[in-house]
């Protein structure tokens, strides 16, 4: 890792912040002017309406016409989850201090959180067929490899290969959209793991997102909850906890109906809080208990430090994912859709979407049948 980058953190000091960033916190998704992304996302309510009538609140597996997607699979998206670990897992795996390594995995499960929308906006990602694969590299030699294996849920495997880490697991996504059409929550179900050379293994829950303003106002994206990263053979556990408060309907009204109350002013619902805790037992009956041994603080959408220095800010420079030259024949990079998109020939890569849909229905039923 680049050492300059680590400076000691400055209470007073103005952070920059993500271009998209909200002014309440969160990423501001339509900043720009979308009328005929609304017109199109309100022709799909009956869709939507149809599965929600059936039990079925996962939009995930609707097909998405082409003004509704941008030119990246969601296996490229994936990419956007690795971006900063070449440079926080290959610090760590030099690492013989445990706390240090849990703190450089810290940084980098923070660092990337802001990718996926900065590159999608309020567009979503092309739906993969079964089969399909995504291979790249960055120039300092680190790669991922990735398949789409399932449509409902879709689900990705995913390997990321660095030096002296790997990191893997699946994506199985859950897209809940609310009743009113107002907010839509994603969740991937699964862990992933980072693995280094020296055998220590660190367990980490994804965490969802939720997206307010969907067909009026400000279409904003905050991280919900919070999400765990653990190492059993260290015996430490880091917290990492998210400022953004959910308010289901309930909520709202009351805090609507409470108009007496002054007003006062909510912190950005994009602010980080983190806890590194160090297990140990306290009796002779392994009763387990813990010390806080780290701490941090910061946001997705500006800088994080920890124990008053720096490690990440928005700004950071990063190396870009590159097509290797023995790309498979499966790659998303030859998704044809994706190519007219990006020559801006929308009426004809939406042709070549229907007709990629319609293969992917009939290999959908051949598979039933041999079950």
């Amino acid at each position: 890792m680049n050492e300059s980058w680590r400076q000691k953190f400055q209470k007073d000091k103005l952070y920059s912040r993500h271009p998209m960033a909200h002014k309440n916190g969160g990423v501001h998704m339509n900043q720009e002017d979308d009328t005929k992304l609304f017109q199109v996302a309100g022709a799909m309510l009956k869709q939507i309406a149809n599965k929600i009538a059936k039990g079925d609140f996962n939009l995930a597996t609707i097909p998405k016409p082409i003004c509704l997607t941008a030119p990246l699979t969601s296996n490229e998206c994936l990419l956007f989850d690795f971006d900063y670990s070449y440079i926080y897992l290959t610090e760590a795996a030099k690492c013989d201090d445990a706390l240090k390594r849990m703190q450089l995995v810290v940084v980098n499960e923070i660092s990337y959180l802001h990718g996926n929308h900065t590159y999608l906006k309020s567009l979503a990602p092309i739906d993969p067929m079964i089969g399909e694969t995504c291979h790249r590299i960055k120039e300092d030699g680190t790669q991922i490899y990735c398949e789409f294996i399932k449509a409902d849920p879709p689900t990705t495997l995913y390997h990321v290969i660095g030096d002296g880490w790997q990191i893997y697991g699946g994506e199985v996504v859950l897209a809940d959209i609310h009743p009113t059409f107002s907010e839509l929550i994603g969740r991937n179900l699964k862990p992933k793991y980072i693995k280094f050379n020296d055998g220590k293994l660190y367990e980490i829950s994804v965490p969802p997102m939720i997206i307010n303003g969907l067909l009026k106002g400000d279409r904003v994206v905050n991280k919900l909850d919070g999400f765990t990263v653990k190492c059993v053979q260290d015996k430490l556990e880091a917290q990492i906890s998210f400022s953004y408060v959910y308010e289901d309907s309930t909520t709202k009204i009351k805090n609507t109906l409470m108009f007496w109350q002054q007003k006062q002013q909510k912190p950005l619902s994009d602010l980080v809080d983190v806890k590194i805790k160090k297990l140990i037992k306290t009796d002779e009956e392994n009763n387990a208990s813990n010390i806080t041994v780290s701490t941090g603080q910061g946001s997705w959408l500006s800088y994080f430090e920890i124990d008053g220095d720096v490690c990440w800010r928005i700004d950071d420079p990063i190396l870009p994912w590159i097509e290797p030259s023995n790309l498979l024949p499966s790659d998303s990079a030859f998704r044809q859709d994706k190519i007219l998109m990006l020559k801006g020939q929308d009426d004809a890569a939406q042709i070549v979407r229907n007709n990629i849909e319609k293969q992917g229905q009939k290999d959908a039923n051949l598979r039933k049948k041999r079950r």
